[in-house]
């Protein structure tokens, strides 16, 4: 008896613990430089957020179905830069894109990318220095966004701009689906920067790991009753004092 409660108190807390880091989003993503075409790194000012329906509604009040998933893009641009592009190398976990969102915050003026040739064949569209060893980021056809070239007022170029795209996600996929597939780098996004700095030149960048403290997710703090719970839970384990039997 003792211990089917044993294993039913572990199955509670491990309950506890999934559901507080599903809570955790909007999931934060750094960037890391791929080229190195410019002198300053502005890798730490670009960030992606990841949002699933109800914080796309709580924190941006953009209405999304729960099937779908909202990417949004910013560059604190303490250095002049503008984002330009941004591509999806997927793991197969989407559907379709269904919108770009240029009106979250700022201006931006994106739109989809051409993937196709006048005979209709698929283009080799590539991410900048993307191909190349350790990353073969391959750009997924379809998804996407890039500003009209020569045009730096339209991307994400002040800290202010904020910009969306809003996919929707395949019947047997979940939220949590595609963050994992964030983590272990199976789906991954890459941004081409440009006009960066006093040299303005461009430079590609891809989304880190998501690590605390690497530019990426913040680790959640426990809920107060999760750690409650479980320091009730180590006494049972065998922490409390033994009778004296004599």
């Amino acid at each position: 008896m003792r211990t089917n409660i044993l294993v039913k108190s572990f199955f509670a807390a491990a309950a506890l613990l999934t559901s507080s880091y599903s809570m955790a989003s909007p999931i934060s993503l750094g960037f890391e430089r791929i080229t190195g075409n410019n002198v300053e790194n502005i890798a730490s000012q670009l960030q992606a957020q990841v949002f699933n329906s109800t914080d796309a509604q709580s924190f941006l009040n953009q209405t999304i179905a729960s099937d779908q998933i909202l990417f949004t893009f910013a560059n604190s641009a303490q250095i002049a830069s503008n984002i330009a592009a941004v591509y999806f190398d997927d793991s197969s976990l989407f559907a379709s894109q269904t919108s770009i969102l240029n009106s979250l915050s700022g201006f931006t003026q994106f739109s989809a990318i051409s993937w196709t040739k006048p005979n209709g064949d698929i283009k080799n569209v590539v991410l900048p220095g993307g191909n190349a060893s350790p990353y073969h980021f391959e750009p997924t056809p379809l998804f996407g966004a890039h500003t009209d070239p020569g045009s730096p007022s339209l991307g994400v170029n002040t800290g202010t701009d904020l910009l969306g795209i809003v996919i929707q996600f395949k019947p047997t996929t979940l939220f949590n689906d595609v963050i994992a597939a964030l983590m272990n780098d199976s789906l991954r996004i890459g941004l081409h920067v440009r006009s960066i700095g006093s040299n303005g030149e461009s430079d590609s960048f891809v989304n880190n790991t998501l690590l605390p403290g690497n530019g990426g997710v913040t680790a959640v703090p426990l809920p107060t009753t999760v750690w409650l719970f479980l320091s009730g839970l180590i006494g049972v384990l065998g922490l409390q004092p033994r009778k004296v039997i004599g």
